[in-house]
């Protein structure tokens, strides 16, 4: 019986816990230096997601003015790994980290592939530094970031329920095995 209370308390701990580390939101980063997330962090999106699709970008500011960052090239890459957009931004707003520190940013335009597929897709940003510069000159590279969007849930009801289910199983052995 008592490792039962165990396993149930086990099992507590990992509910509570795992949600903040699932939903642990990657502009964090930022004060590491460059940071990227989007709009729709952290959710299973059904196309066309409302709003659409947007990724923010930034970098710490002592990086963006000693490196001299121009712009930052933006790509969404399907489950397959295909470029199916494309954003290129060259204003940057001022702003501060989650700490404090003065920041860099930009919001890029809607991305928008001509059809969806289910799966995971990624959003990856480089950043480009120095003036009159090529993107398609990869010396010119700075630093590269990527997070990603699920587009459909691959378990409808989510993770939680893989989880839940995952526990339950064990639960159940445990019961029998003791």
């Amino acid at each position: 019986m008592k490792k039962l209370g165990l396993m149930a308390l086990l099992a507590v701990l990992t509910l509570i816990v795992t949600p903040t580390i699932v939903k642990a939101d990657p502009w964090s980063a930022i004060d590491s230096g460059y940071a990227i997330t989007t709009n729709h962090f952290g959710e299973e999106i059904v196309p066309p997601p409302v709003p659409p699709l947007r990724v923010k970008v930034g970098v710490l500011k002592e990086i963006f003015d000693s490196l001299g960052i121009t712009e930052v090239r933006v790509d969404l890459r399907d489950p397959d790994g295909n470029v199916v957009d494309s954003d290129t931004v060259s204003a940057f707003l001022d702003g501060t980290s989650p700490h404090g520190a003065p920041v860099k940013y930009a919001w890029t335009g809607p991305l928008e592939p001509a059809t969806w597929v289910v799966g995971d897709y990624s959003v990856k940003a480089y950043f480009f530094a120095g003036a009159g510069k090529n993107l398609a000159h990869t010396e010119d590279l700075t630093a590269m970031r990527a997070t990603t969007v699920m587009v459909v849930p691959e378990v409808p009801i989510g993770t939680l329920t893989i989880l839940l289910t995952m526990l339950a199983s064990l639960a159940i052995f445990a019961r029998k095995r003791f």
